[in-house]
């Protein structure tokens, strides 16, 4: 990269950096404000999956509630139906132990006692365990050390046979209550008998207690952790008892939570949204149900919404560093090809001004011959023809006519030299030169000229540097220029020679206050005998631009009709001794 690249880089790298800090900004809120809504999202749906799973656990659970209490009822009333048929038997005459062995055998009873009205077991029968046989009546044998069910103090039968032989009621049912043995459920059920005493019935209600204890919940549960794979664990609780499907939950404490809350968890390593909240709308039977949603799929979501984030705010970055850089460079290249432009018609001035140095050069040849005999003949004429008789008046004219000859032929003999100046490619002879100073002398010579019209001379050479030209020869240029500002410039107005140096070179600038120039006129200002003047010779900027390009440097022009003309002298920073000799 050239100097004149590093400065163009240097003036514009801030702005570009700026512009694309702030497009990666505005994408880089673009993408949180997706990623955001994306999480939002989701957790919404985990919330809504577990809505919809509280729904299906809660319409289990009063299913199960349901199912529980209406087999309860269907046992308690057939424990009644068997009580009544066999008070009813007994009335008639008819109970004797075969029937009420056959009946407890028939109908799959636990335990049947028949009792006398003074609490003695009269019929006795238990199908399913011999020891519970009754031994006839008024036996106590096969109830063991705790003596008959309906013994003071017992929690089922005992207290219905307590009802039943005090006459309080002719009927009474139990609620299912724990039996004698570890995990039994039991029923009991009785009638009063006519003749005064009671007829009881016992029967296994672990089918009810299942219910009750929501087995089938807990198939569910298990279900929805099996099928659900962002459910991690289940947690349903009732009445005291907890079920549990799904990896282990943290601990949470028991009791009922009145509204839905949540929380956020690790569970083995991974994130996990729990819910918990109340389920069901029964406050008889509350119960709360906590469901650990998975978050996995958030987090890949998450990763997958950064690295889209990520790969759009590069691509837009870099697609806008590469707009960016298209715009700088376009406009780069409207300066070059300006520049270009200006090159392009200072050679072609240099080939119009080469072509007519050659044709200088022939002319001076051709015509400085004749002007020699026309010199010599006048010079012979006045020697000779004004030495004879002839009168006053021809005397005279003789006189004129030579006077005539002579100027002309000076005048020829001017513009001859002016030919072969131009045509000679100037010999410079450049030393190191504070152009400060040395512009300052240039100006202090032709500020009388621009007093004398009324015009302001100003100089600002303080930035000017130390420069490796011809000062003679460039002060014939500098001061063609400033004698045409001066010129150009009406009265009142100001003429300005400005200079400065950078380590890339020096410009020095004539601006003028005058009306500028035509367009139709600019492109041949520089061209031999071109000029505008009345009384211009059309040589000055000819030869200006003929010492600056011998200097290696260039001349531009900045003007507009109404605003001025500025003249700028492009000099390039060389070392001693490389300027042409």
């Amino acid at each position: 990269m050239d100097g004149t690249a590093l400065r163009r880089f240097a003036r514009h790298g801030w702005g570009l950096a700026a512009a694309g800090l702030g497009l990666a900004a505005a994408l880089a809120v673009v993408g949180w404000v997706d990623y955001a809504a994306t999480r939002r999202e989701f957790v919404a749906l985990l919330r809504n999956q577990a809505a919809s799973l509280r729904q299906t656990v809660a319409a289990a659970a009063r299913g199960n509630r349901a199912a529980a209490r209406d087999a309860e009822a269907g046992l308690r009333e057939r424990l009644l139906d068997n009580a009544r048929l066999l008070a009813e038997l007994d009335r008639h005459g008819a109970l004797t132990q075969v029937v009420v062995a056959d009946v407890a055998r028939r109908n799959r009873l636990f335990r049947v006692s028949v009792l006398g009205a003074d609490g003695s077991r009269q019929f006795a029968a238990a199908p399913d365990s011999a020891s519970h046989r009754g031994t006839g009546p008024g036996g106590q044998g096969g109830w063991g050390p705790g003596g008959p069910p309906w013994a003071p103090g017992g929690t089922g039968s005992g207290n219905i046979a307590d009802k039943l032989l005090s006459g309080q009621a002719r009927e009474a049912v139990s609620d299912v209550h724990e039996g004698r043995r570890a995990g039994a459920a039991r029923i009991a059920a009785g009638v009063g008998r006519a003749g005064g005493g009671a007829i009881l019935i016992n029967v296994d209600a672990a089918e009810v207690m299942s219910l009750r204890r929501q087995s089938s919940l807990e198939e569910l549960l298990g279900d929805i952790v099996r099928s659900t794979a962002d459910v991690a664990y289940v947690v349903f609780e009732e009445s005291g008892v907890r079920r549990t499907a799904g990896v282990s939950p943290p601990d949470s404490p028991s009791g009922i939570v009145p509204v839905l809350t949540e929380r956020w968890l690790t569970v083995d390593g991974r994130p996990v949204l729990e819910l918990v909240g109340p389920v069901g709308d029964e406050p008889a039977e509350p119960a709360v149900l906590r469901l650990g949603m998975r978050l996995d799929g958030l987090a890949r979501a998450e990763r997958q919404s950064l690295w889209r984030l990520g790969v759009t705010l590069s691509g837009a970055v870099l697609l806008g560093g590469l707009a960016l850089g298209l715009v700088w460079l376009r406009r780069d290249y409207g300066a070059l090809s300006e520049r270009h432009a200006r090159a392009q018609e200072a050679l072609r001035r240099q080939d119009r001004l080469a072509a007519m140095g050659e044709l200088a050069s022939t002319v001076a040849h051709e015509v400085r011959n004749p002007l020699n005999a026309i010199a010599m003949s006048a010079q012979r004429l006045q020697r000779e023809g004004l030495d004879g008789p002839p009168g006053e008046a021809d005397r005279a004219e003789s006189v004129e006519l030579v006077g005539v000859i002579t100027r002309e032929s000076q005048r020829i003999n001017r513009i001859v030299q002016q030919f072969l100046e131009f045509a000679r490619p100037p010999t410079l002879a450049p030393h190191p030169t504070d152009l400060g100073p040395w512009l300052s002398s240039v100006a202090d010579a032709v500020r009388p000229l621009a007093e004398s019209r009324g015009l302001r001379l100003m100089a600002d050479v303080g930035r000017a540097g130390r420069a490796h030209v011809d000062p003679d020869r460039l002060r014939q240029a500098v001061d063609n220029l400033l004698r045409n500002a001066i010129e150009a410039t009406p009265a009142g107005g100001s003429v300005a020679v400005v200079a400065q140096s950078t380590a890339h070179g020096h410009a020095i600038e004539v601006r003028d206050g005058g009306p500028g120039i035509d367009a139709e006129h600019l492109p041949r200002i520089f061209d031999l005998y071109f000029t505008t003047k009345a009384d211009g010779t059309g040589v000055g900027l000819a030869v200006t631009q003929q010492i600056v390009a011998a200097h290696d440097g260039t001349i531009e022009v900045d003007t507009a009709p109404g605003r001025g003309t500025t003249m700028r002298i492009r000099l390039p920073d060389v070392a001693e001794g490389s300027a042409h000799a």
